[in-house]
């Protein structure tokens, strides 16, 4: 990948970014407003997909190969996002403190990418690093979700919370794969 990432790649890493937010507002305050802007996030992801995969197909090398994992990671963690919303709205999982953390975190995580891809060098590290070090936490989130969803006697609640968790573990794994791809271009 070369040293200016793609706009593209960065277009989905913003849009990761919105969809958690959106996530996020879903879990302080769940309203029609938050489901949509999660899902708006999921269609402009689409888009910058799109435009990734169009911009690819003149690459060759290790370098497409890099922004190629990049696009798709990103994707996956744009589609893992929305959907914890989408399945925290079905199943009536409204406010809830530790998934707004959970989701802030990956947040955090997806605008430490976005600076990572506007950067070079030991910048550019530095951001990886802080986009998994968010990322990490999310999964240490899960963790605790899992641990407590074991011990809870609401079996039906245990699970709605458990898979929730686990889509949005999904977008942290999904986030350091794309950290990962963007790291292959410090060599360059």
């Amino acid at each position: 990948m070369p040293r200016q990432t793609p706009e593209a790649l960065r277009g989905q890493a913003r849009t990761l970014a919105d969809a958690a937010s959106a996530a996020a507002d879903w879990f302080r305050r769940p309203d029609a407003a938050a489901l949509s802007a999660a899902r708006t996030a999921r269609l402009r992801a689409r888009g910058w997909r799109e435009d990734a995969v169009a911009a690819l197909r003149a690459g060759r090398g290790p370098a497409k190969a890099d922004a190629a994992d990049m696009s798709f990671a990103l994707r996956e963690a744009v589609e893992c996002a929305v959907a914890a919303v989408s399945d925290a709205a079905e199943w009536g999982v409204g406010a809830d403190a530790p998934f707004a953390a959970t989701a802030e975190a990956l947040r955090d995580g997806a605008k430490a990418l976005v600076r990572a891809a506007g950067a070079s060098g030991e910048k550019r590290a530095a951001w990886i690093v802080e986009s998994k070090r968010w990322a990490a936490v999310v999964e240490r989130r899960r963790r605790e979700e899992f641990r407590a969803a074991r011990e809870s006697a609401f079996f039906i609640e245990s699970v709605k919370r458990s898979e929730i968790a686990a889509r949005l573990s999904s977008a942290a794994e999904a986030l350091q794969q794309a950290c990962d791809a963007l790291a292959g271009s410090l060599a360059e």
